[in-house]
């Protein structure tokens, strides 16, 4: 689970370590949001890894837990999505979505496979229908252990983590801006990181070194948001990539 700032965040897909250098297919998935009793998410501006995931809320006092409630999504793929080959390392943003009402308190997360509210109601099990195997053969099976935790770390969010206000920096120039390449960042020190996302939340860049400079080179032309974050605080600067 990818935090992209404030409440929005990002499910991804991670590989296994792995020299493998077959990009497998994934025909259809699905897993398992867990959320505080009376926390929602916001349905109606999530996007996905096919564009057409369904959020399918559940009240916990259904399944014998009031103090949670939570959504199952899932997505059949009208095509096959080819991930990265594992050999890559490269993670695949699979579900981006938004949280309401800013909650400050309470926990977050994917519900692990062994847990045991997925042994008691196994539709909210997380499943991959993929083709991992390059063996000539286009078949799909559940990439996913059933009797696993079957998530990667990080997989929680503490909403208390929101509940304090940062100081806002002043001074903090960026430029130039609008930027074809590389934006430098002046009027502030003891900067600890940069994280930079797109209009739809996602985070497309984390600096944690040379972290006076933005790169972005490599990115497509539009309207980005750069958080910088210092030990006195920290501000967003929107930039526009040429």
């Amino acid at each position: 689970m990818q935090h992209n700032g404030g409440y929005s965040f990002t499910i991804q897909a991670v590989p296994n370590a792995s020299a493998n250098t077959f990009a497998p297919l994934v025909q259809s998935y699905g897993f398992t949001i867990i959320v505080p009793d009376g926390v929602t998410i916001d349905t109606g501006s999530t996007t996905s890894l096919g564009g057409g995931a369904s959020a399918t809320f559940f009240d916990g006092t259904n399944v014998g837990q009031p103090s949670i409630d939570g959504y199952l999504i899932t997505e059949t793929l009208g095509s096959p999505v080819t991930y990265p080959a594992p050999s890559t390392g490269t993670n695949t943003n699979v579900f981006t979505f938004t949280i309401n009402g800013s909650p400050t308190s309470g926990d977050m997360y994917i519900l692990e496979n062994n847990s045991a509210l997925a042994n008691a109601v196994t539709p909210l099990k997380s499943y991959k229908q993929a083709d991992m195997i390059d063996d000539g053969m286009t078949t799909f099976v559940n990439a996913v252990d059933p009797n696993a935790a079957a998530v990667t770390a990080p997989s929680s969010f503490n909403f208390m983590t929101l509940s304090t206000p940062e100081a806002e920096l002043t001074g903090v120039n960026v430029y130039p801006n609008p930027v074809k390449n590389v934006a430098t960042i002046s009027g502030v020190s003891d900067i600890l990181s940069v994280e930079l996302t797109n209009l739809n939340g996602q985070l497309v860049l984390k600096n944690t070194s040379n972290l006076e400079t933005i790169d972005m080179t490599s990115l497509p032309t539009g309207i980005y948001f750069a958080k910088i974050t210092a030990v006195a605080g920290s501000k967003t600067v929107k930039l526009i990539k040429e």
